[in-house]
């Protein structure tokens, strides 16, 4: 579960934990160091009044850039000793490295409504300027459209060649080839919402962001850009926009069902 700041994470994901898991789940909160996140304080509740806890376990896991692909693969080996077959719902912030630490079995994405398209979209020049510096540099595409980054223990890779600069002819035949049209499809986003294109369910949370003309254009833009991937990759996210607090309508009836396929344990 990815997604931006305030954007409504927690709340799907307890809708899931209340409504749609059988069985409790564990919960993962990543949190990238220096980051300056800490976890929530709850509220003492008379004996009472304590509500039943609904998750197997909840671990807040604190990871350094150059070892969170030894720190979340750990941590879920624990769990895994611990309970063989549970689910693990992992939330985490818009973060590329977050992202590509572990193969996950199924990815949500969770945004807020925006105001306008260029939140989520790049205008044409900041894409093409950005499509040029990745593709002059194998570090640069590997961290925007990735997230890897270089690690200091290991060899630093090589300064980026002196190349001649692309004439439009060379630009046109790359970006007609398949991985030219994925990279240009994903390069026209903000990198926050890079997450959103790799995603199996995408939540557009109508209780959070401002509602304006541009936002029904927004999401048409991406819909049609989750359209255009499909056809590169046989696999398309599905869009629900909703408010995942009060859980009503049939845009959130349509997302309940869409995430209790995910919501399996390993058995």
């Amino acid at each position: 579960m990815s997604g931006l700041r305030r954007s409504g994470k927690s709340a799907v994901i307890q809708g899931m934990v209340d409504r749609l898991y059988k069985r409790p789940p564990h919960y993962l909160r990543l949190v990238q160091t220096g980051s300056g996140k800490s976890p929530a304080k709850p509220a003492p509740a008379p004996p009472e009044k304590k509500k039943e806890c609904r998750v197997a376990s909840a671990r807040w896991l604190e990871v350094h850039e150059d070892r969170v692909f030894e720190i979340l693969p750990e941590a879920l080996t624990a769990i895994h000793k611990e309970d063989r077959y549970g689910a693990v719902v992992i939330e985490a912030d818009a973060d590329p490295m977050m992202r590509c630490a572990y193969p996950y079995d199924h990815r949500v994405f969770v945004m807020p409504q925006p105001a306008a398209i260029l939140e989520v979209f790049r205008d044409p020049k900041e894409a093409a300027k950005e499509l040029r510096k990745a593709l002059d540099d194998t570090s640069a595409f590997a961290s925007e459209i990735f997230g890897l980054l270089a690690q200091p223990q290991m060899d630093q890779p090589d300064p980026p060649e002196d190349r001649p600069e692309l004439s439009g002819t060379h630009m046109r035949g790359f970006l007609y080839s398949p991985l030219g049209d994925e990279l240009a499809t994903r390069i026209q986003l903000q990198q926050p919402y890079h997450g959103l294109v790799e995603s199996d369910v995408i939540v557009v949370n109508t209780a959070i962001g401002e509602v304006t003309p541009a936002t029904g254009d927004c999401l048409r833009r991406i819909d049609g850009l989750l359209s255009r991937l499909s056809g590169l990759t046989d696999k398309r996210g599905e869009m629900f926009a909703c408010d995942p607090w009060k859980q009503e309508g049939k845009d959130c009836k349509r997302l309940a069902e869409a995430l209790k396929r995910l919501c399996v344990s390993g058995k």
